[in-house]
């Protein structure tokens, strides 16, 4: 009878339970995806938030204490990076450390390593995945630049010694926009500089990217700056952000979706004319056998490509919007910074344009890229502006590929390091009375010599304003020349002032220096103008 009645209550107890486990199976699905939440949240906050300390004994600049989250560390970067770095250089006296950024810590070390760093090879230490790491090419676009170098050697070995022969196109195109691009009246104009001049400098770009004909399109050469404009708007955006929210948030900017655009735009332009240039006859052969290319960077990549990624078509089209991504803004801003120097410190600006002027004189008007260069007045000031302001407060960024140890620094595998351009460039020890704008330090009597072996356009360790070693700045050559044709010409024919009489401040975000696109100077035509016209060349 007991039995009878356990297993009568077992049915009972199941047919009781059975419905209540059902009801309780749908408590916990709800539970489960509530967990999972909470522990997302959680994972999110801890990546936030938590920071280990570092595992070696360099001081670490930018963080408050050993376990500091990380977020704060970001957030101070993005806003303040140049109190941070010159903080962070006077307490260092020269010596490593590291910074705090945001994400892994970046081991900065003294410019007096370089030639150690720089007998490294590209195995040990690699230029072209932190070039693409800081801009981030995986959501840029530009990290093409990880897989091969054939631009830098392009741009070094075919459109640097072909500037002579660019010289007369390249100066046609940026004097007949600077006409458009800047006020013609003889009244002061407010003009947005840094807009004005990016228009400018693109004909430039387009010219030695595209070639003649196809610069041409209006739509081409506009292409350059905007695919140019969304690349670093993306990356300062999406680098206030942690690594893991990037392919979730990135697609809330309407700057991605532009960039997209634009990429695939410039695959239309650059993919069917390598293919008709892959297929077209050679037309020019020197006394070599070697096929003489059009002057610009398509032509050469086409003829000189080997391997089959250099001649993949979209790669090749990917690799011009990455040399433009990374030349067109920075020529822009460098002379817009050049500018607003020269303006706010007249004596300086008299004296360079007595320079250039005297020069057009001896030369009879006739212009090449030799005058240019000994324009001493001219290059000094350039170099103190690339001295004081920066377009980066970062140089010298590696990412080290295996184990190594430099100036007793061990550094392993997929650390980053870079150097403090500030903390070179203002040494006391260097430069006298260092924090302080002389336009002319340079072509002083006692200076003069130094100056003219060391040209703006070459590699400066002192100044570092093309970084240093074999992967310094490829296109230095070109920015150097475009830069000061535009200096040239507006020098002459224009005067600046500022609104309100209240200089243009240097905007900052995160390691990069710039010009706002919305600042405006006041800019009128001179009367007495020489009228620098480069067409009429030596």
């Amino acid at each position: 009878m007991a039995a009878h009645s356990d297993a009568h209550f077992g049915i009972h107890e199941a047919k009781t339970i059975l419905p209540l486990t059902s009801f309780y199976g749908e408590l916990d699905s709800y539970q489960a995806v509530t967990l999972v939440s909470a522990v997302a949240i959680i994972l999110t906050i801890v990546y936030l938030f938590w920071s280990a300390p570092s595992g070696d004994d360099l001081p670490v600049a930018n963080k408050l204490f050993p376990f500091e989250p990380r977020f704060f560390a970001r957030v101070r970067w993005t806003f303040w990076a140049r109190d941070i770095l010159e903080t962070a250089d006077k307490n260092a006296q020269g010596n490593p450390y590291k910074l705090a950024h945001g994400g892994q810590e970046l081991v900065i070390l003294p410019a007096r390593l370089i030639p150690e760093l720089n007998h490294l090879k590209a195995d040990v230490l690699d230029s072209r995945q932190a070039h693409s790491f800081t801009l981030l090419g995986h959501l840029t676009g530009i990290d093409v630049v990880e897989k091969t170098n054939y631009h830098v050697r392009m741009l070094l070995g075919r459109i640097s010694p072909a500037l002579p022969e660019l010289f007369a196109p390249a100066t046609a195109r940026l004097s007949d926009a600077m006409k458009q691009e800047f006020p013609q009246s003889h009244e002061f104009t407010e003009t947005y500089l840094l807009p004005a001049a990016v228009r400018c400098f693109s004909e430039v770009v387009a010219l030695a990217l595209f070639g003649l004909e196809m610069a041409q399109d209006p739509r081409l050469v506009q292409l350059t700056y905007e695919l140019t404009k969304n690349v670093f708007v993306v990356a300062f955006v999406m680098r206030c952000l942690p690594p893991f929210l990037h392919p979730a948030f990135v697609w809330l900017l309407p700057a991605k979706r532009s960039l997209d655009r634009a990429w695939r735009e410039l695959d239309s332009y650059v993919v069917p004319e390598v293919i008709r240039q892959k297929e077209a006859a050679p037309i020019n052969i020197d006394g070599n056998g070697e096929t003489t290319a059009s002057l610009n960077l398509i032509s050469w990549m086409v003829q000189d490509g080997r391997a089959e990624l250099e001649r993949d078509p979209h790669v090749l089209s990917a690799l011009c919007g990455s040399v433009a991504a990374g030349s067109t803004y920075s020529i822009a801003n460098f002379v817009c910074r050049a500018l607003s120097d020269l303006a706010a410190h007249p004596d300086v600006l008299d004296a360079v344009r007595a320079e250039i002027r005297a020069k057009h004189v001896s030369l009879d008007g006739h212009w090449d890229m030799e005058a240019l260069a000994s324009l001493e007045k001219l290059e000094s000031a350039m170099k103190e502006t690339a001295r004081l302001a920066p377009g980066t407060l970062i140089v010298y960024s590696r990412i080290v590929q295996r184990d190594c140890v430099v100036g007793g620094v061990s550094l392993k595998k997929g650390q980053p390091i870079a150097m403090s351009g500030p903390g070179r460039a203002k040494d006391p020890a260097i430069f006298e009375d260092p924090t302080t704008y002389k336009g002319l330090r340079f072509c002083a009597e006692d200076k003069i010599k130094e100056h003219l072996a060391r040209p703006f356009r070459s590699v400066d360790a002192d100044i570092l304003t093309w970084g240093a070693g074999r992967w310094a700045c490829p296109g230095r050559q070109v920015a150097d020349m475009a830069a000061k044709i535009m200096l040239v010409k507006l020098l002459d024919e224009y005067d600046f002032a500022f609104i309100d009489s209240k200089p243009l401040r240097h905007n900052a975000i995160h390691e990069f220096l710039f010009i706002h696109p919305d600042k405006k100077m006041l800019i009128r035509r001179r009367r007495d103008a020489v009228g620098i016209d480069f067409s009429v060349s030596g």
